[in-house]
């Protein structure tokens, strides 16, 4: 049986992509996997045939809660936002939140009665695809409230008359949607996307609102598409958001897909895309190697800068016919967390806790306002 899941030599070597990197080879490595063993042939990774997920056997070892990404401790990264967000906007009793978060992802978390409550969502995310950013909770990051175009952003949605027009696309189990809604943004025009529409589900029963988000503002769809939901959407979006996606594609797949997430804005000055990409101080192809990936096989990865992400959506907007000012910048707070944790708990704690690791590796904010 050919390898499960192709990762880059740095995670078995000198250093580790973040978590969400290895989310989306993974789902990369098992598409190519399953179209063979379901005798399909070769499929993209990103490719609308989200429906193979359906026959994926429940005892796969994709599945298995024993990999090294399903973590069974989250605490550590429950910030005091996310627990308000379940207190108040999901009115999860305090006590309860920790046990509810994991109930979303795993069925073994639920050990003891502490934890009986965040375990259920856990369990339903993951049956949904065992994605190494599910079994890591990284689903409790709210990472559009850290962008620090947020408040601005929340802002001119509130604000805006007629409604804006908002779409999270990668929205995963919708998470950054929600702290929008709990924030006070009119749900009309609040919507999210992805490739995968048992997100939905888990996104409900992680923040029990289906009496107050319509289904119907979930869209599937595949951003490399041409004629699917995601498709027919485009010219109609005012804010995008795009948070740890562009970084699992080559480069000349991240070109592809900046310039169609441009298509779909408005082309009207004003009309906005904000997001965060993992990246790297030193630009360039990360090269997957084997054991993890099939012998002789060439694929790589392509990590940006901030000034190459900057060149990307310039180039992007320039082959869209689309009038831009990008801005980039790195978050000095989360690589100023990581060296503090790497000096307290040494170099192997991030290795082994993040998949984010080394003092190249950076998070990079960015927007791209159409002017």
């Amino acid at each position: 049986m050919k390898p499960l899941v192709c990762v880059p030599y740095s995670f078995i070597g000198n250093g580790a992509p973040h978590a969400l990197t290895l989310c989306l080879l993974l789902f990369i490595s098992l598409l190519l996997t399953l179209a063979e063993y379901l005798g399909e042939g070769c499929i993209s990774a990103m490719s609308g045939e989200a429906e193979i997920w359906k026959r994926l056997p429940q005892d796969h070892l994709a599945r298995s809660t024993r990999l090294p990404w399903y973590h069974q401790d989250f605490e550590y990264k429950l910030r005091p936002a996310f627990r308000r967000l379940l207190e108040e906007w999901s009115k999860i009793a305090s006590s309860d939140v920790v046990l509810h978060i994991d109930r979303v992802v795993s069925h073994t978390a639920i050990q003891t009665i502490q934890r009986i409550l965040i375990s259920v969502q856990r369990t339903q995310a993951w049956e949904v695809f065992p994605w190494p950013c599910i079994g890591e909770f990284w689903f409790i990051e709210q990472g559009l409230l850290r962008h620090p175009d947020y408040p601005s952003i929340l802002n001119r949605i509130k604000s805006a008359s007629p409604a804006s027009t908002f779409l999270d696309l990668g929205t995963c189990l919708g998470q950054d949607i929600r702290t929008l809604l709990h924030d006070g943004a009119p749900p009309s025009g609040i919507y999210g996307a992805d490739v995968l529409p048992g997100f939905r589900e888990a996104g409900y029963a992680l923040f029990q609102d289906r009496d107050r988000f319509d289904e119907s503002h979930f869209i599937v769809g595949d951003i490399f598409s041409g004629t699917d939901g995601l498709a027919r959407t485009r010219k109609t979006w005012d804010i995008i958001h795009i948070a740890m996606f562009l970084h699992v594609f080559s480069l000349a797949d991240q070109e592809t897909a900046s310039r169609k997430i441009l298509e779909l804005l408005k082309p009207v000055p004003g009309s906005t895309i904000i997001g965060t990409q993992t990246g790297s101080l030193d630009a360039g192809e990360l090269k997957l190697q084997p054991p993890l990936c099939q012998p002789g096989e060439d694929k790589t990865i392509y990590r940006q800068s901030r000034e190459t992400l900057k060149a990307l959506f310039e180039k992007a907007a320039k082959a869209a016919g689309i009038d831009v000012l990008v801005w980039a910048e790195y978050d000095d707070d989360e690589a100023r967390e990581r060296a503090a944790g790497r000096k307290e708990k040494g170099e192997d704690w991030e290795k082994r806790e993040r998949f984010f690791a080394g003092d190249k590796e950076r998070r990079i904010f960015f927007r791209v306002d159409v002017i």
